[in-house]
């Protein structure tokens, strides 16, 4: 189900999220990897929005606010979401929009590949957009998640080393 499959060299892939709840509270979240699966960073955050597609969208956007100078000179840079409205708009080449310009942070990266991919394999970066509605946080290290989070980590290495 884990769909990091690239080239050799160092890589990062965002799993990116955006949840929106009846009474237009929203949370965006994102998780990032290295090539060998490692969890480098994990983020949420609330916003308000009565589109569900703007916030999946901010949620892509919001990759921007996280990037290392690392994750800058990397060889590549795979981005998953399970959004295909935002998926199929960042793919898109047309003369830019205000939205497409606000994409271009994306040009500064090396090798860029957006992807959809199955609700099921987005689940740790759900979990960040749930989270982060109520509570705005960045984890580097693991250690600062809650154990649920954990947990779903966990599901997902075990589903990593079985492919």
């Amino acid at each position: 189900m884990y769909s990091c499959h690239a080239g050799i060299g160092v890589f990062y892939v965002f799993f990116v999220e955006g949840a929106l709840f009846t009474n237009n509270g929203a949370g965006i979240g994102l998780t990032a990897r290295d090539r060998h699966g490692t969890l480098v960073l994990a983020a949420g955050s609330g916003i308000m929005h009565w589109d569900p597609g703007q916030v999946e969208l901010e949620a892509l956007l919001s990759l921007r606010r996280f990037l290392t100078p690392a994750m800058l000179e990397a060889k590549g840079i795979i981005i998953e979401g399970d959004c295909k409205n935002v998926i199929d708009f960042c793919r898109r080449t047309s003369t830019p929009t205000i939205m497409e310009q606000e994409l271009a942070f994306l040009a500064e990266l090396n090798n860029v590949m957006v992807r959809q991919i199955l609700r099921e394999a987005n689940r740790l970066a759900d979990y960040c957009a749930k989270y982060g509605m109520y509570n705005t946080f960045v984890w580097t290290d693991c250690m600062l998640a809650p154990p649920e989070f954990l947990e779903i980590f966990q599901t997902d290495l075990d589903e990593m080393s079985n492919v």
